[in-house]
C-alpha cells in the first residue's frame, strides 16, 4: 500500500494505491499557484494527512513534481508552473508530517506507474515519453530510475532533432517538443494557413491534438502533412534514443496518445526508416495504458526504487 501525490499547475491529486497498482480513494484540490509556496505545501500535508487516516499502515509518501529535482538533495531546483526555485520541499513537508517523503520529476512518476502496472510490465527496461504541451519522459533501465547526477536526465522534449521555424522555450532552437508536441503541430499549421495552404483546420476558431487527427483520418492534406512532420521528428529521436539505451520497450503517453493506433502505425513507420540495426531485434512501440492516472501510481510505488 502506498500514497502517490500527482502536482500539477491546475491541480493536486492524491490517492491510496493497492500493491498491485489499483488506485482505492483518491482526493483531488485545486492548486492555486498564486497562493504561494506555503498554502500548496499546507494544502499537500492535508491531503497526506487526510489519505493516511485511511490507511494507517502507509510510512511514506511520493510525489510527482513538475520541474527539476536535485538527485542527491532532493531540493526542488526548478518548477516553473508554480514559481519555485531552490525550494526544500521534501525536508519542509516531512517537518509538518511523521512520514518520509520521496520526490520524482513528474514525467519520470508516469513512467514508473507505465513500467511498474501499465504497458512497460514485464520489461527491465523502459523509455516513456508524454506528449502533450511539451514532451516529457522518463527512462528506467536494468530496473533502476535515471535521474542523472543533476536530476535533470530524461528531458527528451530537448533532444536537438532538426533546424526549426521558432526556438524553444528554453532558449535553443531544433528541440524535439518543438516538432512533435500539441504545440508544434499547432504552431507548424497556423504558419501554413497564413502562408494559404488550403485545409478544413482553417474552420475552426482554436485547433487542438483531437481535431487535427480528426481532420487527419478524413484526409485533410494538411493535417496529414504535420502528423507526417511530427512522427518523422519522433521516430528520429526514438531511433537516436534505441542506439544510446537499446531499452525493452517505449511506451508511448500524453495527450496525443489517445489518437491510438492512427498514431501508433505512424510512427512504427517512421521510426523503421531511421533504425540503425534494421537486422536486430526491433524495440517494442507501445501506447500507455494507465492514462491520467499514470503519475499517482507512479508516485505511490517510487518507495519500491530507493
Amino acid at each position: 500500500m502506498g500514497i502517490g501525490i500527482d502536482l500539477g499547475g491546475t491541480a493536486i491529486k492524491g490517492g491510496i494505491v493497492s500493491d498491485d497498482g489499483k488506485i482505492i480513494q483518491t482526493l483531488e484540490y485545486a492548486t492555486i499557484p498564486e497562493s504561494g509556496y506555503e498554502n500548496i505545501l499546507l494544502t499537500i500535508s492535508r491531503m497526506i494527512n487526510e489519505l493516511r487516516e485511511r490507511s494507517e499502515s502507509v510510512s511514506e509518501v511520493g510525489i510527482g513534481i513538475p520541474g527539476v529535482i536535485d538527485a542527491h538533495s532532493q531540493m526542488i531546483l526548478s518548477c516553473p508552473n508554480l514559481g519555485w526555485k531552490n525550494k526544500n520541499f521534501k525536508s519542509d513537508l516531512e517537518n509538518k508530517l511523521s512520514v518520509k517523503v520521496n520526490l520524482i520529476n513528474d514525467a519520470t512518476a508516469a513512467a514508473m506507474g507505465e513500467y511498474a502496472y501499465g504497458s512497460g510490465l514485464g520489461a527491465s527496461s523502459m523509455i516513456m515519453l508524454t506528449l502533450g504541451t511539451g514532451i516529457g519522459g522518463g527512462i528506467i533501465l536494468n530496473d533502476q530510475i535515471i535521474s542523472g547526477t543533476h536530476g535533470v536526465a530524461s528531458e527528451i522534449g530537448h533532444m536537438i532533432v532538426g533546424e526549426n521555424f521558432y526556438d524553444c522555450a528554453c532558449g535553443k532552437n531544433g528541440c524535439l517538443e518543438t516538432f512533435s508536441s500539441v504545440t508544434a503541430l499547432k504552431k507548424y499549421i497556423d504558419l501554413q494557413l497564413q502562408n494559404g495552404i488550403p485545409s478544413n483546420l482553417a474552420q475552426y476558431d482554436m485547433i487542438n491534438g483531437a481535431i487535427i487527427f480528426d481532420e487527419a483520418r478524413n484526409n485533410d492534406q494538411l493535417a496529414l502533412e504535420a502528423l507526417d512532420r511530427m512522427c518523422r521528428y519522433l521516430g528520429l529521436a526514438i531511433s537516436n534514443l534505441n542506439d544510446i539505451l537499446d531499452p525493452d520497450i517505449f511506451v508511448i503517453g500524453g495527450g496525443l496518445s489517445a489518437a491510438g493506433e492512427f498514431l501508433l502505425n505512424k510512427l512504427i513507420g517512421s521510426l523503421q526508416r531511421f533504425l540503425t540495426y534494421k537486422d536486430l531485434a526491433q524495440p517494442q512501440l507501445v501506447l500507455a495504458s494507465l492514462g491520467n492516472d499514470a503519475g499517482l501510481i507512479g508516485a505511490a510505488c517510487l518507495k519500491n526504487y530507493h
